[in-house]
């Protein structure tokens, strides 16, 4: 029996070393075997492959490594959290005017402020058309059969709305008709709870957002020149800055951050003297949005990033 098995495991390596990868070496029936190339596999694994010259090749970088020098960072800053502009929640509503436009400027997201729209129509106008993911609402008047258009925004500042009122030939309605309106949300808007679910897309379709000019920090506006000009200066007068020099056709305004002028050491300052100039802000258009940026003339120790948020404070 024990004669049987050992046959077998002779024959069995002598079998595995029939090939040209291995030798068998046996001696008092002790057999080692071992490779001929240790590199046989690869030396084995086929043809190579064969490219010709006619394909073209395009790779697909979808994700690719940012290139070095790239970054809208400074080297070596932590990136602070994106700045979102806030709300007191004041639930304010007031008209506003800039030329020959008005609009209902109302501290309610839009979504909340939709339903107060439609509420206002009520019985005296029959609703034509809403198209909530525009903030549109036609309607007509049961009265005379006038058509009103309504369109609602979101505002500059965060969880608030803009409403805008148009007749059929697309002409701004009679200031009373926003005095009524106005006036309903006002009355209604505290403690209201309805919320347009259709509408909620409004919501993030708002109209000033941060971004980096030239790897400083800076503010977009989805607004023409005049609007941002209108939003910056009425901020503006809500700080304690000084405006030192401002010119409209060069899309400038010059800062002076001392919030205050009086003071012990305001007593050696000569009363003509000139206001320093800190920061001057700068506005360019970006297509049919308008980009602020922040540049910094002295060596104050205010940064950029405070000053936009005293600014961000003081949007609406």
């Amino acid at each position: 029996m024990k004669l049987s098995l050992k046959i077998l495991i002779f024959l069995f390596l002598a079998s595995c070393a029939s090939n040209n990868f291995a030798t068998l070496e046996c001696e008092n029936a002790n057999c080692t075997l071992e490779r001929i190339n240790e590199n046989e596999r690869l030396v084995n694994e086929g043809d190579d492959l064969i490219v010709l010259d006619d394909i073209s090749y395009e790779p697909s970088n979808d994700f690719p490594y940012p290139e070095r020098g790239e970054s809208l960072l400074k080297e070596g800053e932590v990136p602070r959290p994106k700045k979102i502009f806030s709300s007191e929640g004041s639930e304010q509503v007031e008209i506003r005017r800039l030329g020959e436009i008005y609009w209902i400027y109302a501290e309610a997201l839009p979504s909340k402020a939709w339903p107060l729209v439609k509420d206002f129509l009520g019985n005296e106008y029959n609703l034509i058309e809403e198209v909530p993911e525009s903030g549109v609402i036609r309607s007509q008047s049961v009265a005379d059969n006038n058509e009103l258009v309504v369109r609602v925004e979101h505002g500059i500042k965060n969880n608030s709305s803009e409403i805008y009122l148009y007749d059929n030939l697309n002409q701004v309605k009679e200031i009373s008709f926003y005095e009524d309106m106005a006036k309903y949300i006002s009355d209604n808007l505290p403690g209201y709870q309805g919320n347009s679910i259709a509408a909620q897309s409004l919501n993030l379709n708002k109209k000033a957002r941060i971004v980096y000019i030239r790897k400083e920090i800076g503010i977009e506006f989805k607004l023409s020149y005049e609007r941002a000009w209108s939003a910056i200066s009425r901020a503006l007068e809500k700080t304690k800055y000084t405006v030192s020099d401002r010119n409209r056709e060069l899309k400038y305004i010059q800062l002076d951050l001392e919030e205050s002028n009086s003071g012990f050491f305001n007593f050696f300052r000569s009363d003509d003297s000139e206001s320093e100039v800190d920061y001057e802000l700068v506005f360019s258009q970006s297509g049919e949005n308008t980009l602020l940026e922040f540049k910094k003339l002295s060596n104050t120790q205010v940064s950029v990033n405070e000053l936009v948020d005293k600014i961000n404070e003081n949007l609406s």
